[in-house]
């Protein structure tokens, strides 16, 4: 089975940044994706978010230079955390655990793609 998600989008804000327990961190944001397509003619453009989540080395990178409207490339998997809210009700939130990205901003300016990968075991 393959569960691989490749997103290249801007953020749509800064990184959430939570420390944990056991010197763990992880960072929480928005990713935009646009997509532009013809509908009678006229051109369209429609934005998909995405809620994505990194751990650790990566959250510590997304804390020090990630901010809202970076460029990134990222490649993940889609997971599904399941939780009651304040009634009681069972509700689903889809996110997207990076295991790379690719700090893109910089190539606009000439210089280097910076790349940030997870160990696979940690996921």
């Amino acid at each position: 089975m393959i569960n691989k998600v490749i997103l290249l989008g801007r953020l749509g804000k800064d990184p959430i940044i939570r420390k944990l327990d056991g010197n763990r961190i992880v960072a929480n944001f928005t990713l935009a994706t646009n997509e532009t397509y013809l509908k009678d003619g006229q051109k369209m453009e429609s934005t998909e978010w995405h809620n994505l989540e990194m751990w650790d080395q990566q959250a510590s990178v997304a804390e020090k230079y990630l901010k809202k409207g970076s460029l990134l490339y990222i490649e993940g998997k889609i997971r599904t955390d399941k939780y009651k809210d304040a009634d009681g009700v069972e509700k689903q939130l889809r996110k997207i655990r990076v295991l790379s990205f690719q700090m893109l901003d910089n190539l606009a300016q000439g210089k280097d793609a910076e790349t940030h990968e997870t160990n696979r075991s940690e996921v």
